[in-house]
C-alpha cells in the first residue's frame, strides 16, 4: 500500500508549496477537528471510507477523505469573510487541479460552504469529500497468513 503513502506526500507538498495554505493535517476523524488550534488557512484531510474491487478486471482500491479547508477572518468584516469563503473555493478548485496534473485518479465531490461567527473571528470552511483510486496488481496475490 505504498500509493498512500506517496498520496499523503503529494498532499503535503501542495499544502508547503501553497501560498495560500498555512497548515496541513491529516487527522484520525472529525471529533479530533475540536481539539486541534487551527492556523490561518488550515487544509484538513480526514480518511473516512475505503473500497476494494476487482470489476471488469480492472483491480483497484478507492479511498474517500473527508476535506476541510478552514480560515479566520475578522468579526466585523463581511467583506473579509466573503473574500475568505471566495479563497477557500478557489483553493479547492487547486487542490483538484493539482491532483489530476500529477496523475492522481480523484474526483471532488461537492463542496458545501460555512461561515460561524465567534466573538473575535469569523472562520470560514469548505467541506468537501474527496475520493482517490489507486491500482492494485493485476493477479491475485498470496495470502500473508503464516
Amino acid at each position: 500500500m505504498n500509493n498512500l503513502v506517496s498520496f499523503y506526500k503529494t498532499v503535503e507538498q501542495f499544502a508547503d508549496d501553497h501560498n495560500m495554505i498555512n497548515q496541513f493535517l491529516m487527522l484520525g476523524s472529525e471529533q479530533d477537528l475540536e481539539s486541534i488550534v487551527f492556523d490561518y488557512r488550515t487544509l484538513v484531510l480526514i480518511p473516512s471510507s475505503s473500497n476494494i474491487s476487482r470489476d471488469l478486471s480492472r483491480p483497484i482500491y478507492t479511498l474517500s477523505f473527508d476535506c476541510a479547508l478552514i480560515d479566520r477572518c475578522p468579526t466585523d468584516d463581511t467583506l473579509a469573510a466573503i473574500t475568505s469563503i471566495e479563497e477557500n473555493i478557489f483553493v479547492v478548485g487547486q487542490f483538484q487541479d493539482y491532483l489530476i496534473q500529477v496523475d492522481e485518479n480523484c474526483y471532488i465531490d461537492e463542496v458545501d460552504i460555512t461561515r460561524v461567527m465567534e466573538d473575535d473571528e469569523n472562520i470560514t470552511t469548505a467541506f468537501f469529500n474527496l475520493t482517490v483510486s489507486f491500482s492494485r496488481k493485476n493477479y491475485n496475490v498470496g495470502i500473508d497468513n503464516q
